[in-house]
């Protein structure tokens, strides 16, 4: 397999797994994937394991693997330039969906806490590595040269909303626009931060509703003497879209 061959196949499926849990942009899955499994040529690929991911405690994390595991010689990196081999147990999958999902939700854990969601590609890549996702030295390079002589920003969720200003479908009447709230993740959270910003916010466009686009809804609400309860009902998304 390529690497455009085995980008075009999971670049989908991290877009899916960004969309669903958030917070890792889908160029540093798509990357970090081509790396840990050789752009899908690597013997984990028959475990549908793709990003490396290790068992562990066996307890972290499990909602989207369902504790198969096999396991593999493989190289640490411990000590900087001195490569250690060991024999490690590695979850396996059903499917490439399923590990792209649990990597998804293993980078949202405690664990990677200190992982920014409105950090940068550079920058969530380096947490990443400082959480002790690998031991390599390389890697966080490895990756980031990757995501950029392959364009992968371009499956990023905030470039795409960027690049698109209207709403996720041209044929649904504002009126008709879901009640959107804190916690929700999706493209309607991209319209409404984007609509709050042509208002003077400065919001980072991340799909994720989260406590700043919670407080500049309230803000906008008072300003045009609406009802100050952050949830964007009827005529929150009247006012923000006339």
């Amino acid at each position: 397999m390529t690497r455009k061959e085995f980008i075009n196949q999971i670049a989908p499926l991290a877009q899916k797994a960004y969309k669903t849990l958030g917070k890792v942009h889908p160029s540093v899955c798509i990357a970090m994937a081509c790396v840990e499994c050789a752009n899908g040529n690597a013997g984990s690929v028959k475990h549908n394991s793709l990003l490396g991911q290790k068992v562990g405690t066996g307890k972290t994390a499990t909602k989207y693997w369902s504790g198969k595991f096999f396991t593999s010689k493989t190289k640490e990196e411990y000590t900087v330039g001195v490569h250690t081999t060991i024999k490690a147990a590695f979850r396996a999958y059903d499917s490439f969906e399923q590990c792209i999902f649990n990597y998804y939700e293993l980078l949202n854990t405690n664990l990677y806490k200190k992982v920014s969601a409105d950090a940068n590609y550079e920058t969530q890549m380096q947490q990443i590595k400082d959480c002790g996702y690998m031991t390599s030295s390389t890697e966080v390079n490895s990756v980031i040269s990757i995501i950029k002589k392959n364009n992968l920003t371009k499956y990023d969720f905030n470039n795409q909303s960027k690049a698109d200003s209207s709403v996720p479908n041209k044929d649904i009447p504002i009126d008709d626009y879901p009640i959107t709230k804190i916690g929700d993740r999706n493209l309607w959270v991209v319209l409404l931060q984007q609509g709050l910003n042509r208002y003077g916010y400065k919001l980072n466009i991340d799909g994720i509703f989260g406590i700043n686009t919670f407080n500049c809804v309230v803000a906008f609400q008072g300003s045009k003497n609406l009802k100050k309860d952050g949830i964007v009902g009827k005529k929150t998304w009247n006012a923000l879209c006339s």
